[in-house]
């Protein structure tokens, strides 16, 4: 990396302080990024053209890799923050209870330990390896060789995405789009309130592939973490007709009240293609080993073609050859398009007012929201009871 600042590092910098000075008791809400490829699509060609495995075999994990397992969270402004928000929400509970309002639904997550980004935004994150891995699966014929390449564009998104930074819930029919330097174009939209279901859709330079599924969040605390688990699934299909199947690990966030702050991702992650491939990575099982380390195999049937090993903390193996290193390939840039319908998660006023540090505004226009999303729940409700009476009356006529 060039270790010199450019404008936009500055002008980062200068952001933060903003916030810092505007926003004391907040978390800092403009999160600096980590080093994003923005290439133009002729250099990316050119890295595709050329992609070789990397020779290094060393056993390592970047920085931010706690070292029981998992991704650190170390910033103590933020953390303090955090931890705040957590009293706040369990004294608003009893406050409730004591009242004899039960509806503990209506308690809403204060707008000061979020982030002004939409859950939608975060969602398309996980294209942020997909120049390098993608592309150069659209190029292969090999079965097995695309199914690698869509694990490892995968794995090797987790240590920047796991994060204890907290998007904006996205309101029903709430939009997003986005592309990728290399033409892949972005896109994502709300699709149900309850259960929350997020739908995306990518499609490729040239439509050489299409990446689509959706986001189906269940959350559930412990005394001092959170069990964050996705029940969604993810499919890509690429011109050469094989289709991947693929779902998600579980999340855990730990220290939420008091200790090491830090999120793991543990579990099982399956991938089922249509040509009679399978992949199964386990997480957190490595004898003597932290828990970002993973292992599996992919299989044709009963028999084991390849093993697959590393941690999402640095590297990605297959048969020993390594496909990714934290030290040498970096994410890609997701740019946000500007609002082209009035759908768009950046037209939102809690949003708006969140980036511009206005928190007091940015909390009612959320409660508004969120007030309003419940009404219009009922709403829908009300319509389908009417209409189940409608059909019930039609039967018995």
């Amino acid at each position: 990396m060039n270790s010199t600042l450019s404008s936009e590092d500055l002008d980062n910098d200068i952001r933060i302080q903003q916030v810092q000075q505007s926003a004391p008791d907040a978390v800092q809400f403009y999160i600096k990024e980590e080093n994003f490829n923005n290439d133009p699509y002729e250099m990316i060609q050119q890295q595709v053209m050329t992609f070789q495995p990397i020779k290094n075999k060393d056993d390592t994990r970047c920085e931010q890799a706690s070292k029981d397992g998992g991704k650190k969270f170390e910033d103590k402004k933020q953390i303090k923050c955090m931890r705040s928000v957590g009293t706040y929400v369990i004294q608003q509970i009893g406050r409730k209870i004591l009242s004899g309002d039960m509806n503990l639904t209506k308690i809403s997550f204060p707008i000061k330990a979020m982030i002004a980004k939409s859950a939608l935004e975060k969602n398309l994150q996980s294209t942020i390896f997909f120049p390098l891995y993608i592309n150069r699966a659209v190029q292969t014929v090999d079965y097995m060789e695309q199914l690698k390449l869509v694990i490892t564009a995968t794995i090797a998104t987790f240590h920047i995405n796991l994060s204890f930074h907290k998007p904006l819930n996205p309101i029903l029919g709430e939009t997003v789009e986005g592309f990728l330097s290399d033409g892949t174009q972005l896109y994502a939209e709300q699709i149900s309130h309850h259960p929350p279901i997020s739908q995306f859709y990518g499609v490729g330079r040239d439509n050489s592939y299409k990446y689509f599924g959706n986001y189906w969040y269940e959350a559930s605390a412990g005394i001092n973490s959170i069990t964050l688990k996705n029940k969604g699934k993810r499919t890509i299909v690429f011109n050469g007709g094989q289709r991947i199947d693929y779902n998600f690990a579980y999340e855990l966030y730990s220290g939420t009240i008091m200790g090491s702050m830090k999120v793991e991702t543990l579990g099982v992650s399956t991938y089922q293609t249509n040509k009679g491939l399978t992949a199964t990575l386990k997480f957190g099982k490595v004898k003597r080993k932290a828990t970002d380390y993973f292992e599996g195999s992919i299989n044709m049937g009963p028999q084991e073609l390849c093993k697959i090993f590393g941690t999402y903390m640095g590297y990605i193996e297959f048969d020993g050859i390594r496909y990714w290193d934290h030290r040498y390939m970096y994410p890609h840039q997701v740019t946000i398009k500007p609002p082209f319908l009035l759908s768009d998660a950046q037209l939102r006023g809690d949003y708006t007012n969140l980036a511009a540090l206005d928190i007091d505004k940015a909390q009612i226009e959320k409660e508004n929201l969120e007030n309003l999303q419940r009404h219009d729940a009922k709403l829908r409700t009300k319509f389908k009871e009417i209409r189940r009476k409608k059909e019930e009356k039609k039967k018995t006529t």
